[in-house]
């Protein structure tokens, strides 16, 4: 598997993987965390790059940059799941702290129902007050990367210690979605669960911030992608029926809607730079808070 080829697809690190401070995987032990790191770049000209989503909640420290033509105030923001392909565009300086979490993890770290976060984007101190705030601003003077990193791992053991626990039920069906790559049926793991399709899906998408059912067409595109990206010239007929589409068609439907274009146009097209013809449209008021977040969602304040 071509995990960096991959990550590059999905728009992971929003800038070139050689801009990429990774922070040490053994700072965030027992954590959940999937990934932590930092950048500190700066663009000369507008740069749009492909957001395809990966069922993961971001933590952004915001701590310097020129977005949308204005200058921000360093700021904490959470992404919450998307389950539609989006743009970030940028230029000038970016300067940011990123974390990502699996949506358990993000559930039970930032204490609100995930599906209230869908496709959209607020404000860590709006969740968790006054800690975030104290982050933004020491992340912001920090002088280096080892200390922002120590910082992010001590703020997240702190907001842990005292966290409710996963809820069991859901997080079982999580790990059957995904050891299934998304084609467990929805019926059936309520049915295991022992609770109504109703109820299973409402305490799904509080937990992970889809319901099953589109949570689990972003585990299968999820395979399908990472299928896609091994070869330059991939059997999409073979990628299809491998991961439990009815047939190439609907492996399409799934790339437009989690990509943006065509199985075959995905691989092809750079990550960054892409055409205006392929931005998505948006209203106006949306467009402006995706370039200020380079998150390719809306944001609330």
């Amino acid at each position: 598997m071509d995990t960096a080829r991959v990550l590059e697809l999905r728009g992971t690190f929003q800038v070139r993987p050689r801009q990429v401070v990774h922070a040490p995987t053994a700072l965030f032990d027992g954590l959940e965390v999937i990934r932590c790191f930092g950048f500190d770049v700066r663009e000369p000209e507008p740069v749009r790059r492909r957001k395809i989503p990966g069922g993961t909640v971001k933590i952004v420290f915001a701590l310097d940059g020129v977005f949308g033509g204005r200058r921000v105030e360093p700021t904490a923001l959470v992404v919450g799941l998307h389950d539609h392909a989006g743009i970030a565009e940028h230029a000038g300086r970016m300067h940011s702290v990123q974390i990502q979490l699996n949506p358990l993890a993000a559930r039970r770290l930032l204490g609100v129902p995930l599906h209230e976060l869908r496709n959209t984007t607020v404000r860590l101190d709006d969740l968790v007050g006054r800690p975030a705030l104290e982050l933004t601003e020491h992340l912001a003077e920090s002088g280096g990367w080892p200390d922002r990193f120590a910082a992010v791992a001590a703020f997240l053991r702190g907001q842990f210690a005292d966290a409710e626990a996963h809820d069991p039920a859901v997080a079982h069906a999580v790990r059957l979605l995904q050891r299934s790559a998304g084609r467990a049926s929805v019926s059936a793991l309520a049915e295991e669960i022992g609770w109504s399709h109703r109820h299973f899906r409402r305490r799904f998408a509080d937990q992970v911030g889809l319901p099953p059912k589109d949570y689990g067409a972003l585990v299968k595109f999820s395979g399908a992608l990472t299928a896609l990206a091994g070869t330059p010239a991939p059997d999409l007929s073979a990628v299809a029926a491998h991961f439990g589409y009815y047939d190439q068609s609907h492996l399409t439907r799934a790339c437009h809607r989690f990509a943006g274009l065509s199985p075959g146009r995905l691989i092809r097209t750079p990550t960054e730079d892409l055409p205006e013809r392929e931005r998505p449209r948006l209203p106006v008021s949306a467009q402006v808070v995706a370039d200020s977040s380079n998150t390719g969602g809306g944001v609330r304040f």
